[in-house]
């Protein structure tokens, strides 16, 4: 988001809900040429899932640092951070006793020269804000199955992800976005199912909609919220 003193404001949140671990990651860098943000969700139903997903955070994160900037070429280096976090992640996995196969989601966004650049492996999203509308820039990698466990209740939707980081030994395909130029007012919001599958996206629309200074208020309560929703 835009104001006068810098070219962008970012504000992350996170919570545990009624889990026993939080899972998710999220993390925002700012040298002042370029922005990284990136958001990650270690998957359930595998072990470890936190060490996944904080891994490709601090993979991504090392890159950024190490890597001269304004980045020259924004898609390649979102896919050398995405192939060496996985490689990171199984190595991770092997060394364990008996071996695990940790794995997570991840989104990543790159804002340079007024443009972004994106790219995601997963379930994890990225919407684009614009004119107090909300569009979706990504496509779940996920296959939607409906499942009747009770021939009383409808079907209930079960959502199998196809692709992830970690799991298998070739690092998954990864879709990359054409890039976006932004306008004045824009704000990008990458998040995990933890929070889009729980709040609808007009609330997230006004959310994003609202003035810079409110996002670091009023983006813990949205999580706060989503947290809170059964589901």
């Amino acid at each position: 988001m835009n104001d006068a003193t810098r070219p962008f404001r970012a504000a992350k949140a996170t919570a545990i809900g009624n889990r026993e671990s939080n899972q998710d990651r999220c993390f925002f860098l700012d040298d002042g040429n370029s922005v990284l943000l990136g958001v990650a969700d270690g998957l359930g139903g595998h072990p470890r899932g936190e060490v996944a997903a904080q891994l490709f955070a601090d993979v991504c994160e090392t890159q950024f640092r190490q890597t001269p900037r304004p980045l020259c070429d924004p898609e390649s280096f979102m896919l050398e951070c995405i192939g060496r976090a996985h490689q990171a992640i199984r190595r991770f996995g092997s060394r364990q006793d008996p071996p695990i196969a940790p794995r997570t989601t991840a989104v990543l966004a790159i804002i340079q020269d007024g443009i972004a650049h994106w790219a995601h492996v997963g379930d994890s999203r990225l919407y684009l804000s614009r004119d107090n509308r909300l569009t979706l820039q990504t496509r779940d990698h996920a296959l939607v199955r409906y499942v009747r466990q009770n021939a009383d209740l409808p079907p209930r939707p079960r959502t199998s992800l196809t692709r992830c980081l970690g799991g298998l030994p070739q690092p998954p395909t990864t879709t990359c976005g054409a890039p976006i130029p932004l306008h004045e007012g824009d704000a990008l919001l990458l998040c995990t199912d933890g929070l889009w599958s729980q709040v609808p996206e007009q609330q997230l629309a006004k959310l994003l909609a609202a003035s810079p200074e409110s996002l670091e208020t009023a983006l813990p309560a949205l999580i706060e919220e989503a947290a809170q929703t059964p589901g």
